[in-house]
């Protein structure tokens, strides 16, 4: 491993900021001589790469290695897994799981409750059972905002512009940083991309992503959506499916986080997710979108403080609020069995996701040419299905399996067709760096 003095260390500190903890970045020392060799290698020069996906959530830390033939674009998972418990407060231990295809490797604790620990782990793990050489890095950052409304290689000029963007996801962005920081140090030859849940909504149109409220502010607050890999991947699965280049869609992602985004000839043109991860449908302990006068009268009538109103929005409210339970599973048991509680909550939620349908097909102009479910709900509940589309694309659930990579549960001559895709970031973050190391 190369010696810390010669690698980019960007100090990460944290902070109180009221409630929560932040962490801040701080260059401390350039990054360029050591990437610049590695920017500039060429990955022609070897047919089969290895590339290493990295989620890093607030405690956790999600990864997928892939073998890449550079000459057929095939892409093969080859190792997966995750640790969770990778808390400051060490109330829990950071457990580790690593799996090789369905197969179970590794279930242990380790030494640390951080990144960096995890990320040694695992590294130690691909070098003992795979690879010894990872070529590329590629990591989910959750908001890019307009600086960055593609996929890039991370040098140190993006790092400190992506550093920036903290405060527009700050329960996301400084975790997805902390990843990219500790794969530079475990793999010091590896070219680290970013990729973008934004990327994909860089599309939309001024008129679709402007908030209604004064200039000065529209300039600065406006809807950017998110969950853009998983939209993306599914829409070309759907696209591929259905025998076309290009289509028109309203993809579902649908999960403990939701959203719904409005395709046109593949491209994004709206999206309900807005200027954070908190906006539009309900979820599994988030509001989505409620009258803004409420949040008003929390904070001015009711005595709550704008941290209580934020954990209230994005902690306890969606199925969790309405029904005691996060858990989408459990919520649909809970409607199969009558419970007035649980059937209240699914009845909300499948209620906005088949609202967003109409919304959208009239946007789309009634030519739409499929409608996509994906996400952990989205892949696995016949119920949702059939109260979503009913009066308006009917079903049949005779061709589904949980198995498929795409289910056509449409009716016969139905003319919009009704699918299942199960989704996956990472092997779609895996073919952003492919095609960046051409």
């Amino acid at each position: 491993m190369m010696n810390n003095s010669r690698l980019l260390l960007w100090r990460f500190q944290r902070t109180a900021y009221k409630n929560t903890n932040r962490i801040v970045l701080e260059p401390t020392r350039m990054f360029t001589r050591v990437m610049s060799h590695v920017i500039s290698r060429d990955f022609s020069t070897q047919t089969k790469q290895d590339i290493l996906v990295l989620n890093a959530g607030s405690s956790s830390l999600k990864f997928n290695l892939f073998s890449v033939d550079m000459g057929s674009n095939s892409v093969s998972s080859v190792l997966n897994g995750a640790a969770n418990g990778l808390t400051v407060t060490g109330d829990v231990d950071p457990v580790i799981k690593i799996k090789q295809g369905d197969k179970t490797l590794i279930s242990d604790v380790i030494s640390s409750p951080t990144h960096s620990a995890a990320l040694s782990f695992i590294a130690d793990t691909i070098r003992s059972h795979s690879s010894e050489n990872i070529s590329a890095v590629g990591h989910r950052i959750v908001h890019g905002g307009t600086v960055f409304p593609e996929s890039c290689i991370v040098d140190d000029s993006a790092l400190e512009e992506l550093s920036q963007l903290n405060s527009l996801a700050p329960l996301h962005n400084p975790h997805n940083l902390a990843g990219i920081v500790a794969a530079a140090e475990t793999f010091p030859g590896a070219l680290q991309v970013g990729v973008f849940d934004t990327g994909y909504h860089a599309t939309i149109p001024e008129h679709a992503h402007t908030y209604a409220l004064p200039r000065q502010l529209a300039n600065k607050y406006r809807k950017y959506g998110f969950h853009g890999t998983s939209h993306k991947y599914v829409v070309e699965q759907a696209a591929q499916f259905l025998g076309k280049e290009r289509i028109n869609a309203i993809s579902f992602h649908l999960g403990n986080g939701c959203s719904v985004a409005c395709i046109k000839n593949n491209k994004s043109i709206d999206t309900t997710m807005g200027y954070t991860p908190l906006a539009g449908l309900p979820m599994g302990s988030r509001s989505g979108d409620i009258d803004p006068s409420i949040i008003i009268k929390l904070l001015q009538d009711e005595g709550y403080t704008s941290e209580e109103v934020s954990d209230i929005l994005h902690n306890q409210s969606g199925l969790y609020g309405i029904s005691g339970s996060s858990d989408s599973l459990t919520v649909e048991r809970g409607y199969k069995n009558g419970d007035p509680g649980y059937k209240l909550a699914f009845n909300v939620f499948a209620y906005n996701v088949k609202k967003f349908l109409g919304a959208y097909t009239a946007v789309l102009n009634n030519e739409v040419d499929c409608i996509i479910f994906t996400g952990g709900i989205g892949e696995n509940s016949p119920l949702l299905h059939n109260l979503v589309c009913e009066g308006l694309h009917p079903v049949t659930h005779d061709n589904y399996s949980r198995d498929n990579q795409v289910s056509d549960i449409s009716a016969a001559g139905s003319s919009t067709r009704v699918l299942v895709v199960k989704t996956n970031e990472e092997l779609a973050i895996a073919r952003e760096c492919v095609k960046l190391m051409r």
